[in-house]
């Protein structure tokens, strides 16, 4: 068969943390080319392209990004089936966008889960007393300072702030269950605790151990009922920039990426 009649399978990527930002430094693995690429099968390819796997390497991120993708998977997954091969990790907001696929495979080594919420917020209030640094906020409402680094939270502020964390992971866990109905023991699994993948398939959280060919075989065989000879995958590996490469070069130069400590994280 000529290789332009071929149908296609779309290759994609989900590496590192998950956020909203983009990096000048980014190699094309961001979240946001995800989420381009994503929409414009959902709008204009859905007969371009027959099915998606995707590679997942992540230890999650903030939590509206992360729902963002994970609905957007949901809402075409009908249309072209998705197939998820986690790599190291998919955890977290990471194995939110997971569980929105129609099937997940994990190496053995793989990590997943870790079905929570975090919120971390830093008090500077003594080392700003010991460098002779005053903070004065105006503000319009007892709200408005909420997580002023500079003082101490009121107990108010701190139920209030636990109640959108808690509501956050109640939200992480409903979508787990409308997306993996035959997930077990997820209300105690979902404590925020990363599983190893056995422990993932055992309780339904993911569908096969298997290596990122082994997922590809599967979407080809048994979800489109073809073979693998009459299918061409479109690969999207990030090609890295010039300047990555002369980064790389300079090792053991690193640079890490943070997110904000007071964003909610999946």
């Amino acid at each position: 068969m000529d290789i332009f009649s071929h149908k296609k399978i779309l290759k994609l990527y989900l590496n590192g943390e998950i956020t909203s930002s983009e990096s000048k430094l980014s190699t094309g693995n961001s979240v946001q080319k995800l989420k381009s690429t994503l929409l414009e099968v959902k709008q204009t390819n859905k007969d371009k392209y027959k099915g998606i796997l995707l590679k997942i390497n992540s230890p999650g991120g903030t939590a509206a990004t992360s729902e963002e993708l994970a609905r957007l998977i949901l809402s075409l997954r009908e249309d072209v089936p998705v197939v998820v091969s986690i790599g190291d990790n998919a955890c977290s907001g990471a194995y939110m966008i997971a569980a929105a696929s129609n099937y997940i495979f994990a190496n053995t080594m793989s990590w997943t889960g870790s079905v929570g919420v975090i919120m971390t917020l830093p008090n500077y209030q003594e080392l700003a007393k010991k460098l002779g640094v005053s903070i004065k906020t105006i503000k319009s409402g007892k709200m408005k300072d909420l997580g002023n680094p500079f003082r101490e939270m009121t107990p108010e502020e701190e139920i209030y702030l636990e109640t959108l964390v808690k509501k956050a992971h109640e939200e992480f866990v409903n979508f787990i269950k409308l997306t993996r109905p035959n997930a077990i023991n997820l209300d105690e699994l979902a404590d925020g605790r990363v599983l190893d993948a056995r422990t993932a398939l055992e309780n339904n959280l993911i569908d096969r151990l298997g290596t990122e060919d082994d997922a590809l075989t599967f979407l080809i065989t048994e979800i489109l009922h073809g073979n693998e000879k009459d299918f061409s995958v479109t690969d999207t590996a990030p090609k890295p920039s010039f300047l990555k490469k002369i980064l790389d070069m300079a090792a053991p130069i690193t640079i890490k990426l943070e997110l904000p400590n007071n964003f909610p994280r999946l």
